[in-house]
């Protein structure tokens, strides 16, 4: 089986038929605002950016903005749990596609690389922005970041009992060395102008190696 399949595109959800038509309007008028907000936020950064200018962006009037979301530390968390919520389904998707603890591991990092190059500009204000520090406190105590952790723990797990991973450290510790090795070779990746999918392949297998075997040479 191929695991970097070329199908990277989740299909949305609908909408429920049972839905009224009052409900489904309210469901698309809400995706609308953070669609644009998502646009406003990457174009001029969480600081500078401005509920106005999120209404302007997706065509509504200001008031109607604040029908959905209390503010801009509001619509900014939504679009930051739905981001979340993408990606676990997609690694969820993925990861049952193989068999093993490498594999999946293998798939956890390219999908993780392919989906921040997707959303780069978002991530990278989320990531870097000082001004959201009080948001990804929040994001920290919330049911998805829960399930995100739950999700992860499970894999390392599954790593130390096919004794792919040392089992004296905790899952949690392990995590926090892996994401700390995404997000570095990530904004690299974004830096590079020249970009093509052999080469997230390749940054896959050097981080998988870096990660199972560290930086000593062999």
């Amino acid at each position: 089986m191929n695991i970097y399949s070329l199908n990277h595109e989740i299909a949305e959800e609908s909408p429920p038929a049972l839905l009224g038509r009052k409900e489904r309007h309210r469901l698309l008028r809400r995706a609308d605002i953070i669609k644009a907000a998502e646009h406003v936020f990457a174009l001029k950064g969480f600081h500078k950016a401005t509920i106005q200018d999120i209404a302007r962006c997706a065509q509504y009037a200001t008031g109607t903005v604040y029908l959905y979301f209390e503010d801009k530390n509001s619509l900014y968390f939504s679009i930051v749990e739905e981001k979340i919520r993408e990606i676990l389904r997609i690694l969820r998707l993925k990861m049952a596609q193989v068999k093993g603890a490498r594999m999946k591991l293998e798939v956890f990092i390219y999908e993780s690389l392919y989906f921040f190059e997707k959303n780069k500009d978002f991530f990278r204000i989320f990531i870097q922005e000082e001004t959201t520090w009080s948001i990804k406190s929040k994001f920290a105590k919330s049911i998805i970041a829960s399930k995100r952790r739950e999700a992860f723990a499970e894999l390392i797990r599954e790593a130390q009992a096919e004794g792919l991973i040392r089992k004296d450290a905790q899952p949690g510790q392990i995590k926090d060395l892996l994401e700390s090795i995404l997000t570095s070779f990530a904004f690299s990746w974004w830096q590079n102008d020249s970009k093509r999918e052999k080469d997230l392949k390749a940054m896959t297998g050097i981080i998988m190696d870096l990660f199972l075997n560290g930086a000593k040479k062999r």
